[in-house]
């Protein structure tokens, strides 16, 4: 794809897409963002990764069999055949014994246990399962991998019968308080938004799935919401094609540093800790 130059006063190269994993990044840090998308560290895979990606290939399967097949004792076989699969191909180090690899194999068929809590998978079809995005939506590309859409029959606000569309995504991790659960449909936002973009068509319902609870957040849509969405991302976009020009990332500390890969190896706001006890202001 060729790199935009966009409205930059220089002819440096700068941001040619972005997914909303890489925007989310940038919102959280600048340097995290510099860190995976530009300098491309690669980072040691965690259980909690293989978790998720384990169980979101199952899922997906799932939904490739008949819907009677789709039962709890068939959603487990898929998880063991995919982890089977991916553990030679992605997580070959993970676990440092097979006593490990089975504690966490156990606990995640566990939580795989409580989905049937949140939804009967036989009873609808999707209508996409993890579907392949990339977007023009203004001057911006927009890629991403969105879990699932379906169709499915409502109430509209007016009271009438209406067939809606409905983005559904899983998430393998503790779901966040109530309070902060919005920030957590920032990426379905952006993928709402590029539905509208490819169908001329707003996505009426937004669904957060946490299978560890379980828990279940959900979020009506509307044209105004994704306007004011797609404002924000074009300002992200803009920032991040400056701090690009410019190569400019600073860090910013939180309370989410202290899950960041690159706290205790390179980032420079905690340099003065990892080798006097404090972090910097970044």
């Amino acid at each position: 794809m060729a790199v935009k130059n966009g409205d930059s006063p220089t002819n440096a190269p700068v941001l040619a897409t972005l997914s909303p994993s890489r925007a989310s990044d940038f919102k959280t840090c600048p340097q995290l963002y510099k860190f995976k998308a530009i300098d491309k560290i690669p980072t040691v895979p965690t259980i909690h990764q293989a978790r998720g990606t384990t169980v979101h290939l199952a899922l997906e399967r799932l939904f490739k069999e008949p819907a009677p097949q789709r039962t709890p004792e068939r959603l487990y076989d898929l998880f063991r055949e995919s982890w089977v699969e991916l553990r030679q191909r992605e997580y070959p180090d993970l676990f440092d014994s097979v006593e490990e690899e089975r504690t966490w194999g156990i606990e995640t068929l566990n939580m795989l246990a409580t989905y049937f809590s949140l939804e009967d998978p036989s009873s609808f079809e999707p209508l996409a399962l993890e579907m392949d995005l990339l977007v023009d939506v203004g001057n911006m590309t927009i890629r991403g991998i969105l879990d699932r859409m379906e169709e499915v029959t409502d109430t509209g606000p007016d009271g009438e019968k209406r067939t809606a569309l409905v983005i559904t995504d899983y998430k393998t991790g503790k779901a966040p308080g109530e309070r902060y659960a919005n920030k957590s449909f920032f990426a379905l936002k952006i993928y709402a938004l590029l539905i509208r973009t490819m169908r001329g068509v707003t996505p009426a319902k937004l669904r957060l799935l946490y299978l560890k609870g379980p828990t279940e957040y959900t979020m009506e849509v509307t044209d105004a919401q994704l306007d004011a969405t797609e404002k924000h991302l074009g300002a992200l976009w803009s920032a991040i094609e400056r701090a690009i020009i410019t190569d400019n990332w600073p860090a910013k500390v939180s309370a989410l540093c202290n899950w960041c890969d690159f706290k205790d190896t390179l980032c420079p706001a905690w340099e003065n800790e990892r080798t006097a006890g404090s972090p910097s202001d970044g």
